[in-house]
């Protein structure tokens, strides 16, 4: 104990002298000198000189240093930065290379100002590439980079970038701290149209309040450089492993606890709470609430809430709540509720409520709600209330409600409503409606519970429990409980209520009205029958619908039939009708059916009336009637056990 004290007691001056050797203070100022020149300063001003072996440092390194009246070993701390340790021994300062050395860093610090005006530029952004350390400056003009010094580096690149000026980049010896001051240009307003800046996640409701305003600024400002790195993590936008580089990254992997940011994925991203990309996404992206993609997406997005792509998507996007492509979609989009694409789309899309595309569509809609399709559709929409299509249509449209579309080529089913507002599968359109032949044009079938439209020429099938009404020409079938309606039928409708402007086809119900040279006929006859009837025929001249009815001593009938009247010469022509006949007691008890065929003569007495008359043959399920009722004893035949037919007469007059 007592040896030791007396060695540190012997060696206390020489070490009180090292120190205050060091404590000596110097003043200069050195612009780009080499570090040996420094040195020399040193010497020059301190009397101490320096010794090292080997090479410890480059003496030919370049620095700039500031120094007034600064204590010698403050000088060499901030020159060396604690690589280098040393001693002073009989006026030498020995310089030795510090062994296990802690990481170091250095500062890049200045000022930014305008080339032309000299003006500061403020939050200006200065990074370095490699590392993706980057500073803004602040409202002197001024910044401050920290940077890694990573040993032996020739020269390491600063980049300035400000919005609206050139981006300005120069080269500086590594290792040391120094002060610079740079000058950048204006960008000439020609030159504006080459920045590639993509700001448009940032201006988005959600960038504008997750971003920090300084990752913002540096979308602004960098808009040419993009780095790849292969991984990311982060826990916020503004808190990860690439800082306020985040933005200017594309990631091969990147794993983000509550929120990511970055230029774009080619990879795999995960995330707790949301991930954005202001670029591209390639492959997969997952997360717990949502995916904000500024690019494009080629791969799979899946979210908990919602999917957010600003350009086409090129995959699937799978969220809770919606899917939203802003450009067209080549694949699917299921979401619990909504689904939009802003341009075509060619795949499928299944939403619990709505799907809403504003192109066309190629493939299926499906919802629990409505489907709309702003351009054509080639495919099927399926939903519980309303499919629509702006555009035509080729393929089927299913629904508990409303159907809508343009031109039809396909099936329509509603449970209330088909409206077509064009044609129906005319494939080749032509001049004249008398040219359109049954070639150029395709089935197409519209069913519903309430009602059928199409407001164009169409060849196919509509069936409804309501009314169907096509306004230009039907060649095909109208079927329906309670009325059909055409602008000109070349086909067949069934229905109570038959009505055209015009017509070449057949209708079948109790009144057919034809607005355009429509044929209209109230008669009243005798028969072998009946010794009264009345019927209406309504249709037109070669095919009209009847409604007759008679009455005898406590029996009636209704009938219905259909026949045509062709003209012979003058005032004479001939009809030829057939009827079922059904027979009814005073209480309407049904007492038998019958069929009957009655050819006549006509003869034309003026403009109002004609006369008629001729055979009648008759056909009656129940032979019983025959034998109790008073018409018995015509001239008939038995064609089996129950059933009657016989030859019989009919005469009357017609009026209109």
């Amino acid at each position: 104990m007592f040896r030791n004290c007396l060695i540190a007691l012997l060696l206390w001056p020489c070490c009180l002298m090292a120190q205050q050797q060091l404590q000596q203070t110097v003043s200069f100022r050195a612009v780009n000198w080499p570090v040996d020149s420094v040195l020399s300063k040193i010497t020059a001003q301190s009397g101490l000189s320096f010794s090292y072996a080997g090479r410890p440092f480059r003496g030919d390194s370049l620095v700039s240093l500031t120094v007034q009246r600064k204590p010698i070993r403050q000088v060499l701390d901030q020159l060396f930065q604690g690589r280098i340790r040393y001693s002073v021994v009989d006026g030498h300062i020995i310089l030795n290379a510090a062994e296990g050395a802690r990481e170091r860093f250095y500062t890049i610090s200045g000022y930014v100002r305008d080339k032309y005006n000299g003006n500061m530029i403020v939050n200006a952004s200065i990074y370095e590439r490699s590392d993706l350390m980057s500073a803004f400056t602040n409202t002197d003009g001024y910044f401050h980079l920290r940077l890694k010094d990573k040993g032996k580096q020739p020269s390491i690149q600063i980049t300035v970038s400000k919005e609206f000026y050139i981006d300005t980049m120069l080269y500086v010896m590594p290792g040391f701290d120094r002060e610079i001051s740079i000058a950048i240009s204006p960008a000439m307003p020609v030159k504006l149209r080459e920045f590639t800046v993509s700001d448009k996640v940032d201006k988005t409701w959600l960038g504008s309040r997750l971003l920090s305003e300084n990752l913002r600024r540096q979308t602004r400002n960098i808009g040419k450089f993009f780095a790849e790195k292969p991984v990311q993590s982060s826990l916020v936008p503004s808190l990860g492993s690439h800082g306020k580089m985040a933005g200017q990254v594309v990631n091969k992997f990147s794993l983000n606890l509550v929120g990511g940011y970055s230029a774009g994925l080619d990879g795999l991203e995960i995330a707790g709470g949301f991930n954005i990309n202001k670029g591209n996404a390639q492959y997969a992206q997952v997360a717990g609430i949502f995916n904000l993609v500024g690019g494009s997406v080629r791969g799979v997005q899946v979210a908990g809430i919602f999917n957010r792509n600003m350009e086409f998507v090129e995959g699937a996007q799978i969220g809770g709540i919606s899917n939203i492509a802003d450009g067209w979609l080549m694949g699917a989009q299921i979401s619990g509720i909504f689904n939009r694409a802003m341009d075509s789309v060619k795949g499928i899309q299944i939403a619990g409520l709505h799907n809403n595309i504003v192109g066309d569509v190629t493939g299926a809609q499906i919802s629990g709600l409505m489907n709309h399709s702003g351009g054509h559709l080639n495919g099927i929409q399926v939903s519980g209330l309303i499919n629509r299509v702006r555009g035509n249509s080729e393929g089927a449209q299913i629904t508990g409600l409303i159907n809508y579309t343009k031109e039809m080529k396909g099936l329509q089913i509603a449970g209330l409503i088909n409206h077509a507002a064009g044609k129906i599968d005319l494939k080749h359109p032509v001049k004249d409606t008398a040219d359109r032949a049954p070639g150029g044009i395709a089935p197409g079938i519209q069913i519903s519970g309430l009602f059928n439209q199409h407001h164009g020429s169409g060849h196919g099938l509509q069936i409804t429990g309501g009314w169907n009404h096509a306004r230009d020409t039907m060649r095909g079938l109208q079927l329906s409980f309670f009325g059909n309606s055409v602008g000109y039928n070349r086909g067949v409708q069934f229905g109570l209520v038959n009505i055209a402007d015009s017509s070449d086809g057949v209708a079948f119900g109790l009144v057919t009205i034809v607005k355009k040279k429509g044929y209209y006929r109230l008669e009243t006859f005798s028969s072998d029958l009946m010794p009264a009837n009345l019927q209406f025929k309504s249709g037109r001249r070669g095919f009209y619908s009847i409604l007759s009815g008679g009455a005898r001593n406590g029996m009636h009938y209704l009938g219905l039939g259909f026949g045509g009247e062709w003209k012979l010469k003058g005032r004479l022509s001939m009809n030829t009708d057939v009827s079922q006949l059904n027979f009814f007691d005073n209480g309407w008890k049904s007492l038998a059916q019958a069929w009957r065929a009655s050819p006549s003569l006509r003869v034309r007495l003026g403009n109002w009336v004609t006369v008629y008359g001729g055979p009648a043959f008759t056909f009656m399920d129940d032979n019983k009637l025959i034998v109790d009722k008073p018409w018995k004893g015509y001239p008939g035949f038995s064609s089996a056990e129950g059933r009657a037919g016989w030859l019989g007469w009919q005469a009357g007059l017609s009026f209109f």
